[in-house]
Order: C-alpha cells, then structure tokens, then sequence
C-alpha cells in the first residue's frame, strides 16, 4: 500500500475528529453552521477562552480571537502535546505521520528513528578512557601547553588560575592508533558534583583564528550534566549569584570583562562585589540548555540570584525566556519561526499562546506578559543594598541610590533637618517654634525611616527566592568571548547568526511531503 502524503491527510482526515481527538469536545451550544469544540477541565467545567471554531469549508479550525487557520497538519505541528505519541524533541513530521494514519486506521511501519539509532549505540561516558593534563597554578611547565587555547581567545592567565580547577587537557587515543587531543570543561550534576558525567571539548584554533573543532565528549550526558565552576569552591546551597552561559569560554570572559572593571573602580563597594564574583557559580551548558539542567541547578541554589548571559541572538532569547518559565514552575513549549518571531504556548492552567517580537525584546515585561515574573533587574532598591558601608545598618548607603519614592522622602527629612539646625543655631527663633520646627523634624525622620525599613523588608523576602536577572553582552557583540576580543558584529553576520538560531532549535522539519498551503506557518520546536 502507497504511503500517505500530506495531501492524503488533509483530504480524508477530519478536522472535527481531529479536535476531538486532541481533547475537546462539540459546544452544542453553539450553531452547527460553524460548530465549535471546547474543553473541559477535571470539574466537568468548559475551560473559559479554550475554543476551536470551523471555518466555513470545514477543513479548517481557529482560535479566536485569533483569525489563524489550522489545518489538520498546522494544528498537529503547532499543538503537538496534544496527542499521546508525542516526546519532546520529536520530528513534528513524523508526528503528523502517526497521528493521521492513526485516524485513518492505516498501519504504518516502524522505522528507525536516526535519533533512537543514535541512543541505542551511544555509550556511557568513561574519563578511564582519556589521558589527562591539568594546569598547575605553580607550576609554568604545566601551564605551556594551554597557551594554544586560550591565547586565540583573549582569556588571561590570572582568568585561567581562577577556573584552574575546572578544566584540563584531554587526550584519546582510537583504534586507528590516533591521539585525539582537547580543552576540555567537565559536565557533572548539580546535585552529585564529585562525578563528572561528560566533557565540553574545544579544539586548538586554526592559522586563521577559527576554531578547528568544538563538541562533546562520547557518551557526554549533555542533558543533565553541565559545567559549573566557582572560582572560590563556594559550595552550591551557599552562593549568592549564578551566571548562566552556552560555553564555558564564554563565562570566563565573562569573569576577566567584570573582574577588570571592578579592579579600576575606585568605589568602596568594588572590593565587596570582586569577593561575590569570586564566590560565584559560572554554567555552561554546552549549547542548547535542556529543562533539565535548568532545575538541577535551581534545586541546589533556590535562594540565588540567576544572571541570564547566554548569547544576544534569537536562540539566547529563547533560552532566557524557557530559564524564567521553568524557575515559575510552569508546563509550557517554546520555538522560533522562520519569520524570527518567538512562540510560547502555556498550558499550566489552561492554554495561551503568545507571540513576541524579537526587535521588541524587553526581558522583565515580557515575563510579566508571562506570568513568570518572580522578581527581575528592575528591583531599584538592589543598587542602594549594595552600596551599604555596614551591612548591619540599613541607612548606611548612598541615598542617591534610592528609589524615587524613597528618595523624595529622605528629601523631606534632610530638608526639615537643615532648617531644625539653621534655625537652632540663629538665636532668632523663639523656643515655641523651634519646638515646632523640630515636631516636623522628627515626623520626617520617623516616615523615612519607616519607609525605609518597608522596602528593606520587601526586599529581604525577594532576596530569599533570588531573583532573574537577563544580562547579555553589548548589542554591538554576539556573545560575551566576542565582548572581550572586541570582535564587533556586521549587520551580515547578525542575520547569519539568527538564521543559524532558528536551525539550531529546529527539531528537523525537512521532510519532502510538507507541501503545506503558503499562508501556513511552519515552525521550529525547541526541545532537547
């Protein structure tokens, strides 16, 4: 029997069967001229804003108040968690295969999946495998064979003695009496640290600077493993920040970039803030981040603040976004479409989807637009905690650094102290009203604060959940190692990089039989 093609399905599968097949039901209360399907919660309740209406030709089904049609095959591929042969990372295609055969009752044959080919001959990481060299801080010799790495790179040798404990040189000889040779950054889990469960691999570079090879080791799990580095060995359930990256070069240059510029900071508080860098977790995961890194490391450090530096492309977005989404808990599914346009389909409570704009990507208010705003950047009292002389008393900072409110307030209390004094110290006021003069005063001073020890407060309660803060590179740079090189951006190149995002968190939709309608949207799920 011929297999079925695209065209099969949309001609002989009904899109009502479709819908009910996916978990909604006919609304009887509505006509049967545009018939609509809803759905119903564990209560037996039509959950509210959840329906699909029938366009007119009945192939066709849409949300309103969206004016978006679906086929049978867009509604399957942008709805995928819909149906019980979906997993996550699944080929959407194959997807609209199983489904649609399942309905018409056709057999389908198993194939081999390349991906399960893959998982099936793939074996478990083995470090007795490689020959190791590490760098010694006290010893140069050691240090030598390094240069080769890092130099292309721009990382300093004090940046290299930091994270010292955190890479080494990896060498594997193959069957073929071949010596593989790499910088390697050890993957391990958030909560068994002792074990290292892969290696992020990068080659030496090229005459021309370019990197000649950059991977995982075999058998890396790169689903749950990552690198994590401090600097200090700061213990997980104890650090105060963790800054999230897609390559373990890229948080070093992170390091030497701020390290640098609080080094030349004549402010009282750089030296505060050099011991906090020291004391912080650096992460790479490797490339795409999977849901899984994400909550072995919020697990381990619930109470610290998270810094989003994954690159500024389309993709870095995408990351930030499904970082903020997870640590709220919520059961979401986020892609790119070719257009460039991020798609998040929530579906904890009921199901949402929402569109935004990559030009228009501003982090704390999309996350309120999400649901999943916790607590962001935009906290303006942190500024004013952090310039604190005494960490024990809550006035000691610079008031300059106040929020607005907070800071008209202190205003009011500095002007009724000046005019107290000014007037204490003429000898032409009489006792009756310096008495009132200094009733006013002391109203000030007490609202201040007052006000002050509120917001302290509020803050404090924040600081115990940590909070999400997205910091990218400068806009004229792609990612943090290109910040440090001073290695700008051609208009060129950011289109590149963004066409090489969408591909990158593509899960392959290159079947030849997608001969979709030209208005129908095809889309790239992002899944590991």
């Amino acid at each position: 029997m011929a297999e079925l093609n695209y065209e099969d399905f949309k001609r002989r599968v009904n899109i009502q069967d479709l819908l009910v097949d996916a978990g909604y039901r006919l609304n009887r209360l509505d006509g049967l001229r545009y018939p609509s399907y809803v759905r119903t919660g564990s209560d037996g309740r039509r959950v509210r804003g959840d329906k699909f209406i029938i366009t007119a030709n009945g192939l066709c089904c849409f949300q309103p108040p969206e004016q978006k049609n679906y086929n049978v095959i867009s509604f399957i591929k942008e709805h995928p968690h819909f149906f019980a042969e979906y997993t996550p990372g699944m080929n959407t295609d194959r997807l609209v295969n199983l489904v649609c055969n399942r309905l018409l009752n056709q057999p389908i044959g198993r194939r081999p999946s390349v991906v399960a080919g893959r998982e099936r001959s793939e074996k478990v990481f083995d470090l007795q495998e490689y020959r190791r060299l590490d760098f010694h801080r006290d010893d140069w010799d050691s240090q030598k064979a390094f240069y080769p790495y890092f130099k292309s790179r721009g990382i300093s040798l004090d940046t290299q003695r930091a994270f010292s404990n955190h890479f080494f040189i990896a060498m594997r000889e193959t069957s073929n009496d071949k010596t593989y040779t790499n910088l390697s950054f050890p993957l391990r889990k958030p909560n068994d640290l002792a074990t290292i469960v892969g290696l992020e691999e990068r080659g030496r570079t090229n005459a021309e600077g370019e990197a000649v090879y950059k991977g995982m080791a075999t058998g890396s799990n790169a689903t749950e493993g990552m690198w994590i580095a401090c600097p200090s060995g700061e213990a997980l359930d104890k650090v105060k920040d963790v800054y999230w990256f897609e390559s373990a070069y890229d948080a070093m240059a992170y390091y030497q970039i701020i390290k640098c510029e609080l080094s030349y900071d004549s402010n009282q508080n750089s030296e505060k803030k050099l011991s906090r860098l020291g004391k912080s977790v650096f992460v790479s995961t490797g490339g795409n981040p999977s849901i899984h890194q994400f909550k072995g490391m919020i697990t381990e450090t619930s109470k610290a603040n998270h810094h989003l530096c994954f690159d500024r492309d389309r993709a870095g977005q995408l990351f930030a976004i499904n970082f903020a989404l997870t640590k709220a808990e919520k059961t979401f599914n986020t892609h790119l479409t070719p257009k460039g346009k991020l798609i998040v389909v929530d579906t904890t409570d009921k199901y949402h989807r929402h569109e935004l704009i990559p030009e228009l990507f501003e982090f704390d208010r999309l996350l309120k637009i999400l649901g999943a705003d916790t607590r962001t950047q935009g906290d303006e009292l942190a500024k004013y905690m952090e310039s604190l002389r005494d960490e024990e008393d809550i006035y000691s900072g610079d008031e300059y650094l106040l929020p607005c409110d907070l800071f008209d307030t202190y205003g009011k209390y500095e002007v009724a102290s000046e005019e107290f004094h000014s007037a204490k110290y003429s000898g032409l006021v009489c006792q009756e009203d310096l008495e009132d003069i200094y009733s006013d005063l002391k109203s000030a001073h007490g609202k201040y604060q007052n006000d002050l020890k509120e917001a302290v407060s509020r803050y404090e309660t924040m600081e115990k959940h940590g909070q999400i803060i997205y910091e990218p590179c400068d806009r004229e740079y792609k990612d943090w190692n290109d910040q440090l090189l001073c290695k700008r951006i051609t208009a060129e190149e950011n289109h590149a990089v963004n066409r090489a995002s969408e591909n990158t968190v593509t899960s392959g939709n290159s079947s030849g039989d997608e001969e979709n309608n030209e208005e129908e949207e095809r889309i790239c799920h992002f899944h590991r």
